[in-house]
Formats: C-alpha cells, sequence, structure tokens
C-alpha cells in the first residue's frame, strides 16, 4: 500500500500550476556571443528567453574552468506581475 493512497493527481498537479509559466521550446550551452545572437533571434520570432551563466571546472584540469551560457527558449516571454 502507498503513502499517497487517496490523494488524486489532479489535487497535486492542477493546470493552474503550469499556466504562469510559458512552454520552454529548448535549451542551449554557449559562449556568450551566440547568446546574444540568439536572443535577438528569438526577439524577432516573439519568442521568450531565459538566460543565465555558470563556471564549469575542467575535467581534465582542477586549476581550470570555463564559463558557460545557458539559454532557454520559451514559447512566450515570462510575464511577471509587479517588481520581481
Amino acid at each position: 500500500m502507498s503513502t499517497d493512497e487517496g490523494l488524486e493527481l489532479e489535487t497535486l498537479l492542477s493546470e493552474e500550476d503550469f499556466e504562469d509559466e510559458p512552454r520552454l521550446i529548448s535549451t542551449h550551452y554557449c559562449g556568450p556571443d551566440e547568446a546574444v545572437d540568439m536572443v535577438k533571434a528569438a526577439q524577432l520570432l516573439g519568442l521568450g528567453v531565459r538566460l543565465s551563466n555558470r563556471i564549469r571546472p575542467d575535467e581534465e584540469d582542477p586549476e581550470t574552468a570555463t564559463e558557460e551560457w545557458v539559454l532557454d527558449i520559451l514559447e512566450t516571454p515570462p510575464v511577471v506581475e509587479g517588481d520581481e
């Protein structure tokens, strides 16, 4: 017998919980120049983007690391309410 007996999936995951976020189309890992070009292209197409960067340690040389840009292409630009 499972511990979640009697709980309905509809109660846990309603469609309303997902309506706030636009659908993710794809994720790209790139350099800063490519990221800028992809953001411009997304803007022309009316798509949304989420851009972040991170440091990835080199697997062969622990003394070095590279900066990696993560660009999520979204179906529509996210909508924010107020100052977030």
